[in-house]
């Protein structure tokens, strides 16, 4: 009797989980994931298969008029420039992704023939290709698609009205689309805490896995920080990690008539903090909320710096997701675009938990964590 009853629960809940909200709780859940994350191949493997379904939803997107897709994306004034230039540049994102698969991996799972073009691609069935014990999986990554791409072409339907990292004003502006396959740079914004808080317990988690990231501070509570402590202490918190700007306050720079003393003022307290060669030098800079306008960009310019921004953004600001889901949220998005730069926020704890879960998770695979020291071109 109770082996009856456990069966008909088992296919209730079988029947309810296609139909689970994901999009409001953004559960992208990568135990799902049928195969061992072990090796190269089975990195291959996964990456084929998140960018098949990323297609499928890709393209319903792309293939929606210009009314439904504002309905969808609740911008009333689709700038239709910037959605182009953005699926124009995925699609070429995606297929040179594709060049990167080992031949092994492009027969497993779902067979894709090498060179394949977009269209080719966008003729694949991924649910009946897929092997039975790939359902759960297909069902939770769609919806997943679903809401990324709607956050993506959201941004790039508001550009340059309200810029993000979506789109470049210049090539000094880096999104981590130009590295390496398979290398990845650790990003946190927003910090220093207070002595002893978040900022301090993720670098011991990143000290304990032989990690460095970039911290782009805010002044303001770089300020207080030393204040409530010293260079001395300050410098021997940081280490090996590097320190950036993010401008004095949490505000977007778009609009922000103070935009230049807001970076001027940040650059000179973190070159008196921290020794360089170069006081002058005009340190790498992340904008609050990537917003900036096209003469803080031209400053950047002009002086040879970057402005950095991120391809692979948590979202662990968000009280929807634990420690788990932002992790499972990276893992995917690692898997789809294959390189790049991950954005967290050091102000919270769930840094602290996610970034082992996903070292762990990519432990048996040939990926890079780049240095915080590298330089960019």
């Amino acid at each position: 009797m109770k082996s009856k009853v456990y069966t008909l629960i088992y296919y209730y809940l079988l029947f309810l989980i296609p139909f689970f909200s994901f999009a409001e709780i953004k559960n992208t859940n990568n135990t799902d994931w049928p195969l061992e994350m072990n090796s190269s191949k089975n990195f291959d493997i996964a990456s084929k298969c998140e960018m098949l379904v990323f297609i499928e939803v890709f393209n319903e997107y792309v293939a929606l008029s210009k009314s439904d897709l504002s309905l969808k994306t609740k911008v009333k004034n689709i700038k239709e420039q910037s959605v182009n230039t953005w699926v124009n540049e995925t699609k070429k994102r995606i297929l040179v992704n594709f060049k990167r698969l080992s031949n092994a991996s492009l027969l497993e799972v779902i067979s894709v023939k090498k060179g394949s073009s977009w269209e080719m691609l966008s003729r694949i069935n991924v649910k009946e290709k897929l092997p039975n014990n790939f359902t759960i999986w297909y069902e939770a990554t769609k919806k997943f698609y679903r809401d990324y791409v709607k956050e993506q072409i959201r941004l790039a339907a508001l550009y340059p009205r309200v810029t993000s990292e979506i789109l470049q004003f210049s090539e000094n502006e880096i999104q981590g689309d130009n590295f390496t396959d398979k290398n990845f740079l650790l990003t946190f914004d927003d910090g220093p805490t207070k002595v002893n808080g978040n900022t301090d317990k993720l670098i011991k988690v990143l000290d304990k896995y032989e990690l460095t990231g970039m911290f782009f501070v805010l002044g303001e509570s770089l300020e207080k920080r030393l204040k409530s402590s010293s260079k001395k202490a300050l410098n021997n918190l940081y280490k090996q990690n590097k320190v950036f700007s993010h401008g004095k306050v949490h505000k977007s720079h778009q609009r922000y008539s103070l935009w230049k003393t807001s970076i001027d003022d940040t650059n000179k307290l973190i070159h008196d903090i921290f020794p360089t060669e170069n006081k002058s030098e005009l340190l790498y800079f992340r904008p609050p909320y990537g917003q900036r306008n096209k003469a803080l960009v031209s400053y950047f310019d002009s002086q040879e710096s970057k402005i950095i921004y991120w391809n692979i953004d948590s979202r662990d600001w968000s009280s929807k997701l634990n420690a788990q889901q932002v992790a499972n949220r990276q893992i995917k998005l690692m898997l789809l675009w294959r390189k790049g730069i991950l954005l967290f926020h050091d102000i919270h704890r769930k840094s602290q938990k996610s970034v082992p879960l996903i070292y762990n998770y990519f432990k048996g695979v040939n990926i890079n964590w780049k240095a915080s020291n590298m330089v960019f071109k």
